[in-house]
């Protein structure tokens, strides 16, 4: 199931990256401000952010099956990435086709949140995370690897990955619908979107189609209503989780949209050139995210000898102490680059390492709030609670896109704000990190 989760983490990484790689020979053929390319990236996150409670609440209930809500969003995204090309010549239609991607992916994390708290034990969340987080960089670093050599074997047309990726998706579907469970004692054929039996609707007929959507929607409004929104708007650990993943989204959407224009900007490197220096970062993040994974479990099961109160108060730490360096280290790199941006504009390896520790340091997120989740809420609310805190972190991550390109073309691509910026966002989020968390389970 790990290695289905991995792929699933990749392919939405590919088609997400898909386009930042696209925009470089994009602006060739027409004309594209930083404000626009902005516009055209921050749709993707517009479509999640919308998609993302949705998302969260349907997988908040039993009686709807993951396996089969993650083969639906890996059609529509896939359907949506072979539409992107289609539609250049009609602007609106073009960020239709990318809302519709990034809606489609906001049940990703969800479906993976509910997943992982059924396959995976307490004590190995951080490292099974870190997997999946690991997934999503491999798809960036296909991304960046085989996209040039797509767009040249196809004459130089970037319209050919979008068209092999969602293609990809497509085909995937196979072995996903296949092979994929929704819980360890499930087989791949049985009907698990059925309503359980302590539900009211359980005595409900199913036969019928429409009052099976009756019944879903009724059983939607109940969580809806059941849900501890209340508790979750008090609680000091949910704003700390907000908080820290709303500046890692800050981070890590301009990281996605913007670093292939800063190689050609400022280095006037086209995308074949640029490729390598955009795939160190990605590696040195698949290494961070699954060695924090390893050592953040490593760390929690050596205090299994010790009391419920000792362990609630290390494994506090241990998680503050993981996100504390995923967004103080980048913030210490990206600071430097900003303020030597000037020394190093001859050669883009400075850039390059410095981006590529910042990277690496980043996914100790998976050891970070991305276990966290799993320890604050019970099985029915993880998918919800991680859909509550990512939403407005998505609408921070997703601003940080938009107005990144409009500071570039008021300061005539001036990097350097970019990158301080960045920097300061990544020290607000660790400091509420560090001072708000504690691992104590909340939300059942």
């Amino acid at each position: 199931m790990m290695v289905l989760l991995f792929l699933v983490g990749s392919l939405s990484s590919l088609d997400r990256v898909a386009m930042s790689v696209a925009l470089v020979p994009m602006s060739q053929e027409i004309t594209l401000t930083d404000t626009i390319k902005g516009s055209i990236s921050s749709f993707f996150s517009v479509g999640y952010g919308l998609g993302i409670v949705p998302a969260g609440l349907i997988l908040s209930q039993q009686m709807f099956s993951p396996r089969r809500i993650m083969a639906g969003g890996i059609a529509l995204w896939s359907i949506g990435t072979i539409a992107t090309p289609l539609l250049i010549d009609d602007m609106t239609l073009l960020l239709a086709a990318r809302m519709l991607v990034g809606m489609s992916e906001s049940v990703v994390i969800p479906t993976v949140q509910r997943l992982l708290s059924a396959w995976v034990p307490l004590d190995k969340k951080s490292v099974a995370v870190a997997v999946i987080f690991c997934g999503f960089q491999t798809g960036t670093i296909l991304a960046y690897a085989i996209s040039p050599d797509v767009i040249n074997a196809f004459d130089g047309d970037w319209r050919s990955i979008f068209f092999i990726y969602g293609g990809a998706g497509l085909l995937f579907l196979v072995p996903w619908w296949l092979l994929a469970q929704d819980a360890p004692t499930a087989t791949a054929t049985d009907v698990t979107n059925s309503v359980t039996e302590d539900s009211p609707d359980s005595k409900q007929p199913t036969s019928n189609g429409v009052n099976n959507i009756v019944s879903a929607f009724q059983s939607t409004c109940r969580v809806w209503q059941d849900a501890p929104w209340i508790d979750f708007w008090q609680s000091k650990a949910a704003w700390a989780m907000f908080l820290a993943h709303a500046a890692n989204n800050w981070g890590l959407y301009n990281n996605l949209s913007w670093t292939p224009t800063f190689y050609a900007e400022q280095y006037g490197l086209n995308v074949k050139e640029s490729a390598w220096l955009l795939i160190l970062p990605s590696l040195v993040g698949f290494v961070g995210g699954l060695s924090s994974g390893s050592i953040a479990d490593a760390l929690l099961q050596m205090q299994t000898a010790k009391s419920e109160e000792d362990i609630e108060r290390n494994t506090t730490r241990i998680r503050r102490i993981f996100q504390g360096l995923a967004l103080l280290g980048p913030a210490i790199c990206l600071a430097t680059l900003s303020i030597n941006i000037a020394s190093c504009r001859d050669t883009p390896v400075i850039a390059q390492s410095l981006l590529a520790v910042a990277v690496g340091l980043q996914s100790f997120n998976a050891a970070g709030y991305g276990a966290a989740n799993q320890e604050k809420a019970g099985q029915k609310f993880t998918g919800l609670l991680y859909a509550v805190t990512s939403l407005p972190s998505v609408i921070v991550g997703t601003l940080g896109v938009q107005y990144t390109g409009r500071i570039l073309d008021a300061t005539q691509q001036n990097w350097s704000i970019v990158f301080g910026l960045n920097a300061v966002v990544y020290v607000v989020g660790a400091t509420a990190f560090v001072l708000l968390y504690n691992s104590k389970q909340e939300f059942e």
